[in-house]
């Protein structure tokens, strides 16, 4: 855990609780899940925001050496708390058009890099770079040079002008071609810097999300990216989430106001995205049989 830190048996026990609560969400509710621990995160560690993406790998190779993001780009994104509007347009700027709503996986030239490595940052092209191992990392306990990285434009614009105070990030790889990875934040309060995150913190952090591995696996599942490049659309989640209940394809239908015909073609290029021929199919790679 954390550079040494022992959680005492309080906290350890209350991340048994977590884990149980985590596991006891029915399939398909992995965004309700994802909330949750959120909710217990913020509370558990004084943060006041957790974001989560997920990450899929693209460009290997030289291609992916001299890519600013390591041949890997951001597919999905959930916060805790909406984006403020200036944030909202800086992500709207860039990320929601290189990497959420873009497919395929392009190399980075020219002008675009320049553009690139602004986004990327220290810290995303370092997080990349250690990809495959799962690790939580705090802005300051040295695994970037915080010195230089507070001098650099990526800096002032997603944490000065934003107000974070310290942010860990923390990747957990579910395989070699895909990262789920946390952001936690801790703002300042008005012009005062809070205090940075602790010791302790980060080894609750870190015994928290090394144990949710089936949470990481099913975000990525209700998202197709175990599955493709490209997420899922929101309809075709939608139709998704409801294969994995009780409900007819005819009560499905009723409830997203499709009709059954136009459902059933939903569900069959669902069955042939995910490689399986029936919802007991779909049903049991939830359930990791």
């Amino acid at each position: 855990m954390g550079e040494g830190f022992s959680l005492d048996g309080k906290s350890m026990q209350a991340v048994y609780v977590l884990w149980d609560e985590l596991g006891a969400f029915p399939a398909g509710e992995s965004d309700a899940a994802l909330s949750h621990l959120f909710d217990w995160l913020a509370k558990g560690i004084g943060a006041d925001n957790v974001i989560w993406i997920g990450a899929v790998r693209l460009l290997r190779g030289a291609a992916a050496k001299d890519d600013p993001f390591g041949g890997w780009r951001l597919r999905t994104r959930q916060t805790m708390h909406p984006d403020n509007p200036e944030y909202r347009k800086l992500i709207a700027s860039y990320y929601d058009i290189e990497h959420y709503r873009k497919g395929g996986g392009s190399r980075i030239e020219g002008r675009s890099r320049v553009r690139a490595l602004l986004h990327s940052g220290m810290t995303g092209r370092t997080m990349f770079a250690q990809a495959g191992h799962f690790r939580v990392h705090r802005l300051r306990d040295g695994w970037i040079d915080y010195a230089a990285f507070a001098k650099t434009e990526h800096y002032d614009v997603y944490y000065r002008r934003q107000g974070i105070a310290d942010r860990m990030h923390a990747g957990f790889p579910l395989n070699v071609d895909a990262e789920s990875i946390f952001m936690i934040d801790r703002y300042k309060a008005g012009r005062v810097s809070r205090k940075a995150f602790t010791d302790r913190e980060k080894a609750l952090v870190e015994m928290v999300l090394r144990g949710v591995r089936e949470l990481h696996r099913r975000l990525f599942l209700e998202r197709g990216l175990l599955m493709g490049e490209v997420p899922l659309t929101l309809l075709q989640q939608r139709v998704l989430r409801g294969l994995l209940t009780k409900m007819t394809e005819k009560e499905l239908a009723r409830e997203m106001g499709q009709q059954p015909r136009t459902l059933h073609k939903y569900v069959t290029s669902l069955y042939a995205r995910f490689g399986v021929q029936s919802r007991a199919g779909l049903m049991a790679m939830w359930l990791g049989r």
